[in-house]
């Protein structure tokens, strides 16, 4: 967990929603648009965020429970992959299914 990941839970639960673009003006640290999209994209991976349709992101229970000290962020890390698993092409499309 980095400071900037602690600025946007913050900011998201005191909001019902908010995008990475709006989140870059409202945060108070000097983030861009594309480094708040890819926090927010860490942390929904590992489920402290949750993505409503477009780039509209929310808080989840698990983000709520981080804030209040009953979850650490080492509990909950995205597990590593090469690829994020909603740009993995099906078998199919190679001709391996």
């Amino acid at each position: 967990m980095e400071l900037i990941d602690d600025r946007i839970l913050e900011t998201l639960n005191s909001e019902s929603w908010s995008t990475p673009h709006f989140l870059s003006f409202d945060i108070d640290i000097a983030a861009s648009e594309n480094r708040i999209y890819e926090r927010c994209e860490v942390l929904r991976r590992a489920g402290f965020l949750e993505r409503e349709y477009g780039n509209n992101y929310e808080i989840s229970t698990w983000g709520a429970l981080y804030l209040d000290g009953e979850v650490s962020g080492k509990d909950r890390r995205p597990l590593p992959a090469p690829r994020p698993p909603e740009a993995v092409r099906p078998g199919w499309y190679a001709g391996f299914g």
